[in-house]
């Protein structure tokens, strides 16, 4: 038996063991303070349709309104710190992705009330920076799937779902809020500003929502700026009638405008060459200065139109929406030598300038529809369509025709349409047990047709204890930008003989093939009364044809791609032949006295690729959540909240990325905490503070986690 094997029987048998101590009635945390991870809350990403968290064969978690406003989370990264499973983390281009038991970033589908959103063209993500572009201020709740939903949701959401529900209007209500937060160094953060209104009235209804964020730089090294930062300025409407009968039309825009810039300032002593002498080129000692500008002009558009009603058979919906998301990308380099001739610096001269600039546009176009059918008290049908066009265009587009070899002289324009329907049964055939089957049928114009399905179910084993079970199938095609994605990431400095760069550039597959996956869930839940609960599960995911980012070894040429000035180091895709992400989840939740609520998670996850024998990286092999509340009655005393998530055996590598052919494998473990109190100053008023990074983590670099350090928060909201 290999050492792997090993170690996971033995932390499946502690995790049980343990699992049987909580049973006996031990009061353990939870994942979420009690009344915030109420296993009565209503869900409906898990099933599209409307059950309690219990009910829920899928594993669900929910970061509602009261918790959001405890941690005062202002981004959807904000919102998913601490929950079970999930890992919010950074890129080496500050971009934040996020991963759900280990599943790659593109393997989880972020929505918002539903709904796909145009984004990114990033060579490792499909859902890059959405979590910092979300915002939280007109949000309900946030649910979180956690294992594959693809029979519902189709391609993305083998991994998990994330769900942000907005508010609906109902009476009206004025909120400000205003932000100020700075990093241990005094350096970067900045403020954070919100106004939102929401009003019903008869049988009309309106909420606008709009803000101003403005991020400093943070400079890491003297001249050398490690995150993006400037404006951000997102702006959402919705206007809402109810018919006589009824049903329902709404009417959404949203607008996100970012204005993001980057500086870097790099100083290094070389050899330059002298010409014109008597006996030719000479060598000399050379300094230059290099002064880098990126800007990063982004802008997102959504239009949304949705017709729904109900009535005591039929919840039914009807919805056609639009995401359209534009970067203009800006590279400016400034070049500065001097060189040390016969023992004297000579003066600086100015290079002429480089310029790098590229656009992408990205179209999302969706029609979709669904029925819920109440055929009885205990069954209930739900079917659905969707038609979907992902159209990408620009500079980081390049087709490759067929008959051509040269895929830098190809088209700049791509699209895949998407036609998909599902049924979902859920069947109660006694008050003991829910039978949800579910199949899907899915086609692309790019990729052919496939089906897909799952059976969930609950058994309610005692008015306490409940088992849930899960097996699905999961189904991705390779995205445009997987397939057609084409970007020089850095331009490589002139070394060895001339025209020799080492540089970075990335270039997609178009001959990648679907991905197909198999999952596998089981878990048993016990409550202890009304207080505490505890639940304890074990997952598997194998995945075929995994597609997977890494850097080939190879180098590119003039002669393969005309418009080089020299060589680069390749980043692609291609398919893992075989994966397997495989693990144990314990948490629990205990309401500790009259105010205080504990909660407490451990994930453990085996992923590897079974091919290579080898872990698969960005991943932590145990994580643990821990968090803690005091909530008391009276608003005018102080609140507090505090969570922790360790992640421990971190893998991640520097792998394939060096161009000798070497290859550099490090772990990591690192842990976050936050701390955040609040009070009211009057009924209308209140004030908040708080730590996020308490232990100041810090890691820099190309392939960091993106941490910047401690950071300190203040911030006060006004209603009326």
């Amino acid at each position: 038996m290999s050492m792997q094997k090993k170690e996971l029987q033995r932390l499946v048998l502690t995790t049980l063991l343990t699992g049987s101590v909580l049973w006996g009635g031990t009061a353990f945390a939870a994942q979420e303070a009690l009344n915030e991870y109420s296993l009565d809350a209503m869900v409906v990403t898990a099933t599209r349709t409307e059950m309690t968290v219990k009910e829920a064969p899928s594993a669900v978690e929910i970061v509602d309104s009261k918790k959001l406003e405890q941690t005062q989370a202002k981004t959807l990264h904000d919102a998913l710190k601490g929950a079970l499973g999930v890992n919010v983390f950074n890129d080496f281009q500050g971009r934040s992705n996020v991963s759900i038991r280990g599943s790659e970033s593109r393997h989880v589908l972020i929505m918002v009330d539903g709904k796909r959103m145009g984004g990114e063209l990033s060579y490792n993500s499909a859902n890059a920076w959405d979590v910092d572009r979300i915002r939280m201020d007109d949000v309900e709740r946030v649910e979180i799937i956690r294992g594959p939903a693809g029979a519902l949701y189709g391609s993305d959401a083998i991994g998990g779902v994330i769900n942000v529900i907005t508010k609906t209007p109902n009476k009206t209500i004025a909120t400000i809020n205003y932000e100020y937060g700075w990093y241990e160094n005094g350096k970067g953060a900045g403020y954070k500003s919100n106004l939102y209104l929401q009003g019903a009235e008869k049988q009309y209804s309106y909420k606008i929502n709009a803000g101003l964020n403005n991020n400093r730089p943070y400079d890491v090294f003297e001249g050398n700026d490690a995150n993006f930062y400037g404006k951000n300025q997102p702006l959402s409407l919705n206007v809402g009638y109810a018919f006589d009968n009824g049903n329902k039309l709404s009417v959404d825009f949203t607008r996100l405008k970012e204005d993001n810039q980057q500086n870097d300032k790099n100083v290094k002593l070389g050899m330059g060459m002298v010409f014109g002498g008597p006996s030719g080129p000479t060598a000399v000692p050379q300094e230059t200065k290099t002064f880098t500008t990126v800007r990063n002009d982004n802008t997102r558009t959504d239009y949304t139109l949705t017709y729904s009603g109900n009535n005591d058979k039929h919840d039914w919906m009807l919805r056609a929406y639009k995401s359209v998301y534009d970067k203009d990308y800006t590279k400016f380099t400034d070049t500065y030598k001097k060189k040390l001739i016969g023992g004297v610096w000579g003066s600086w001269t100015h290079e002429k300038p480089s310029l790098m600039h590229d656009t992408v546009k990205r179209t999302l176009s969706v029609i979709e529809g669904n029925d819920t059918i109440s055929l009885s008290e205990k069954h209930r049908l739900t079917a659905g369509f969707e038609y979907r066009q992902d159209k990408s265009e620009g500079t980081r587009i390049k087709k490759n025709p067929a008959g051509m070899s040269n895929v830098h002289d190809a088209y700049d324009e791509a699209e895949i349409n998407y036609l998909a329907a599902y049924v979902q049964d859920e069947i109660k055939p006694d008050a003991k047990w829910l039978v949800i089957p579910s199949v899907r049928y899915d086609h692309s114009d790019k990729f052919g047709s496939e089906i897909t399905s799952q059976i969930g179910t609950t058994y309610n084993a005692a008015d306490d204890v409940r088992i849930k079970a899960v097996i699905g199938q999961g189904y991705k095609t390779p995205t445009v930008n997987e397939l057609y994605h084409y970007w020089e990431m850095y331009t490589g400095m002139s070394m060895g003989p001339a025209g020799y760069r080492y540089g970075r550039f990335f270039e997609g597959n178009p001959d990648l093939q679907p991905e197909k996956s198999l999952s596998y869930e089981l878990a048993i839940e016990k409550d202890f009364g009304e207080d505490s609960t505890v639940h304890l599960g074990v997952f598997r995911n194998e995945v075929k044809d995994l597609i997977d980012d890494y850097w080939t070894g190879g180098i590119t040429s003039t002669l393969t791609h005309p418009g080089l000035s020299g060589k680069d180091q390749i980043m692609t895709y291609h398919n893992v032949p075989e994966a397997v992400l495989q693990g144990v989840e314990l948490y629990g939740s205990h309401k500790l006295g009259k105010d205080i609520y504990l909660n407490a998670g451990y994930t453990f996850l085996d992923a590897k690729d079974k091919t290579a024998g080898t872990r698969l990286e960005d991943r932590a092999k145990h994580q643990v959540t821990f968090g803690v509340s005091y909530q008391p009655e009276n608003i005018y005393a102080w609140d507090l909240s505090f969570d922790l998530v360790s992640n421990i055996n971190y893998y991640c590598q520097d792998t394939e990325r060096s161009i000798m052919g070497n290859t550099y494998y490090k772990t990591k473990d690192f842990t976050i905490a936050n701390i955040m109190t609040s009070r009211h100053l009057n009924k209308d008023t209140k004030i908040y503070l708080g730590i996020d990074n308490i232990s100041n983590h810090q890691n820099f670099g190309p392939y960091s986690d993106g941490s910047l350090g401690r950071m300190y928060r203040v911030g006060m909201e006004y209603k009326f």
